[in-house]
């Protein structure tokens, strides 16, 4: 019995050690259960990391590719790309930050990285201004040999950087700003000037100084039985004795086969006088008699040319230079006719003695035709008439061919005694640019349209209607000479270059995203340059800037240290850039942004102001001052 307990006794010692081992082994494996999956889990986690950085550099590197393309012009579009297996996205919002709220400026602009590389997803938020922040206040620099910055009426609100005197009297928001420099900041090296790379203006300037059009010049459309221009019974014409005579005009008829004479020009009647005309299919014809008794006994003589073609602008020029006899050397060739600059034939002529009567452009009154008929008053032209000129003098094929494509200045010509241009482009009177009013010519039936391409006019101009910019090549308007824009909407995107002086006037309405760009002055009157702050415009000028009575959103940058910009009567929203030696604000104007001068500034007059506002965004304008990121507002998330 002793014997057979001993034996259960070490079964249950047996299986004690059995369990326990396996106890051991179990905790054993739990522990390595947990190291592996721990090992794992740390392994998992610093690839994430790793992606978490790549992800980070991919949205700077998208960040910094939109930077770049906006720099350059000012491209708002979405920017995209794909690098290390992972993709980027640029977003940008002109009004709203990344959770929705609203942006302090107009010219702030929300710009959004977004970059993905396998499940990792980065984002990085700049907030952009359009131009540098030294914009954002009211700057004035650089003010030159200790001249008195302000006069002692009108107000500032803003930060003011100055290097000269203040006036004691100029109070802004309470403070009084004094020549010490308390309420400002007064500096003996004031900042650099807002940088400016004008090769965009100037690039257009030199186009404009080039172009061949189109012009924005005017002409007389004769589309009527009745259509004329009656310049009368003139003084400085009919009256007197003439030896020399030049007619000029451009012509372009639109049916060449009408079965009676088409009158260009003509004075005079039966007795005396000078006519242009066209008959037989195409035929130009240029005539002078002066047939009384006692007097030349000049017949008659008529220059032909057969190469008038329809709907063909054509030059055509007679002259006279001739004496009191018909066989002197000089009668002998007297007259003469040259179409498109070139003489087509001379002929036998005398003076003209004094005769009367109404000149007309455009029909007949009573002149002498080659067949001896005188049609007994019609014989109306069909077709453009422009750049009409009488001299008394004879000119030259040389000067004919120096002037005939060119607007004239009728102070600089000698012998011109009647000009008409036809630029009014609406009316019915036609202004003598000599000057006497009462050579001005009465328009009938006569409709306005447009003139020959002419290489270089002196002034071009649009009255009473709209000029749509993307309509032009390019959306550019270039005019290579002084543009005059009356009682005119603008409509853009789209720039007007011109090379000489630009002038807006009579309620004209200039739109959003338009530049004006002039190499000479620029005067506004009356008129609205921009939409809104959130439309704007922006103006260039490198000669003298002169705005009265008008509402400009946008830039206005005068450009060359000569110049002066001149306010009056004149609401500014935006920005003034003024490199010139003076800036004049006065007669009840503001200014609602900054005002950045080289020189002194003037305020005239108690109303006058320059308060600290909202510039316009100028997001996709590029007007030559490198946008920047406004500091503090870097964020990742």
């Amino acid at each position: 019995m002793r014997i057979k307990g001993r034996s259960k006794l070490g079964s249950e010692s047996g299986m004690i050690l059995m369990a326990t081992t396996m106890g051991v082994f179990i905790l054993l494996s739990i522990f390595a259960f947990y190291l592996a999956r721990f090992s794992v889990t740390e392994s998992r986690t610093g690839g994430y990391h790793m992606l978490d950085i790549k992800a980070r550099n991919l949205a700077l590197t998208g960040m910094d590719h939109w930077i770049h393309s906006y720099g350059s012009n000012r491209n708002m579009s979405q920017v995209s790309g794909s690098l290390n297996n992972g993709n980027y996205a640029v977003s940008t919002d002109t009004s709203h930050d990344e959770g929705g709220g609203d942006l302090p400026y107009a010219n702030y602009l929300t710009i959004k990285s977004k970059a993905t590389i396998d499940d990792v997803e980065r984002n990085i938020r700049l907030i952009m201004s359009s131009m540098p922040e030294a914009f954002c206040f009211s700057y004035y620099g650089q003010n030159q040999g200790g001249q008195v910055f302000a006069e002692n009426l009108g107000t500032i609100s803003g930060d003011i950087y100055h290097n000269g005197n203040i006036n004691t009297d100029v109070v802004s928001s309470g403070i009084k700003y004094n020549s010490t420099g308390s309420g400002g900041v007064q500096l003996t090296s004031p900042p650099s000037f807002p940088g400016l790379v004008s090769t965009a203006y100037e690039d257009l300037l030199t186009a404009s100084a080039s172009a061949s059009g189109p012009y924005v010049n005017r002409a007389i459309n004769f589309n009527n039985s009745s259509a004329r221009v009656n310049i009368g019974n003139s003084y400085d014409i009919n009256y007197g004795t003439h030896g020399q005579r030049t007619i000029e005009v451009w012509f372009r008829v639109s049916d060449k086969t009408r079965n009676h004479k088409q009158t260009i020009y003509e004075e005079g009647g039966g007795t005396r006088g000078i006519n242009i005309y066209i008959h037989n299919n195409g035929v130009l014809y240029g005539g002078g008699w002066n047939v009384p008794n006692g007097e030349s006994g000049w017949s008659g003589s008529w220059i032909t040319w057969g190469g008038v073609q329809d709907n063909t602008w054509h030059h055509v020029a007679v002259t006279l230079n001739g004496d009191g006899q018909m066989d002197t050397n000089d009668g002998a060739d007297a007259f003469k006719m040259y179409v498109d600059g070139d003489l087509k034939g001379q002929r036998a002529g005398s003076q003209l003695w004094q005769h009367s009567g109404n000149i007309k452009v455009g029909r007949n009154g009573g002149t002498k035709f080659h067949d001896g008929n005188n049609g007994g008053g019609g014989e109306p032209f069909y077709g453009r008439i422009d750049e009409f000129r009488i001299w008394n003098v004879e000119r030259t094929v040389a000067q004919i061919n120096d002037t005939k494509d060119k607007t004239l200045d009728p102070n600089d010509a000698n012998g011109l005694v009647l000009y008409y241009d036809f630029q009014e482009n609406s009316g019915t009177t036609a202004t003598d640019l000599k000057g006497p009013t009462y050579n001005h010519g009465s328009i009938t039936y006569g409709t306005w349209t447009s003139g020959p391409d002419l290489a270089d006019m002196l002034g071009s101009s649009y009255a009473s209607t709209t000029i749509n910019l993307p309509g032009y090549d390019d959306n550019r308007l270039l005019v290579n000479s002084d543009l005059s824009l009356s009682n005119v909407t603008v409509n853009g995107p789209g720039s007007i270059v011109v090379d000489g002086d630009l002038t807006i006037n009579s309620n004209s309405l200039i739109k959003k995203n338009v530049n004006l760009i002039c190499n000479g002055d620029l005067t506004i009157a009356s008129s609205t340059i921009g939409r809104s702050i959130r439309k704007p415009a922006i103006m260039y000028s490198k000669g003298t800037i002169s705005i009265n009575a008008s509402t400009i959103n946008g830039l206005i940058i005068a450009k060359d240290a000569g110049s002066s910009c001149t306010l009056s009567s004149t609401t500014v929203k935006g920005a003034i850039l003024n490199h010139g030696s003076s800036f004049s604000l006065g007669n009840g104007s503001s200014v609602v942004g900054s005002v950045v001068s080289t020189h002194s500034v003037d305020l005239t007059d108690n109303n006058s102001s320059i308060t600290k506002g909202s510039l316009p965004p100028f997001h996709g304008l590029n007007i030559g001052l490198r946008p920047m990121v406004v500091p503090g507002s870097f964020l990742e998330f």
